[in-house]
């Protein structure tokens, strides 16, 4: 069975070239596979994880990566015009979720794509 990221991260870059949009936002990015396709397809990329070992793993993959939790994004509002967050529900209660995702909102521009897959 296919990866979720192998079957939607596609269309989602395909999505974003589209409509114009060249950077995007990977909450829990792990050890940055996505970002490696990301950056391949030429949009600029900015992963968090909050997992210092995934962090320094993608950063000596030349990715642009730090430490933070997906509720409490390190950056100003509307800053992304797109935000991929596979992963960044997995475990968490519903008003967790709610958080993560109102975090994910806060951070996008208006209008942008967020992808988020549930666990």
């Amino acid at each position: 069975m296919p990866l979720l990221t192998d079957t939607a991260l596609e269309p989602f870059i395909a999505l974003l070239k589209s409509q114009g949009r060249h950077a995007v936002l990977d909450v829990c990015c792990g050890p940055g596979d996505d970002g490696l396709r990301f950056v391949q397809a030429g949009i600029h990329y900015t992963g968090v994880d909050p997992y210092d070992g995934n962090v320094r793993y993608a950063v000596a993959r030349r990715l642009s990566v730090s430490v933070a939790e997906p509720a409490r994004l390190p950056f100003a509002d509307n800053t992304f015009p797109a935000v991929w967050a596979v992963e960044s529900l997995a475990g968490l209660t519903a008003e967790q979720a709610d958080d993560v995702v109102r975090e994910l909102e806060r951070v996008a521009e208006p209008g942008a794509p967020i992808a988020v897959a549930l666990p």
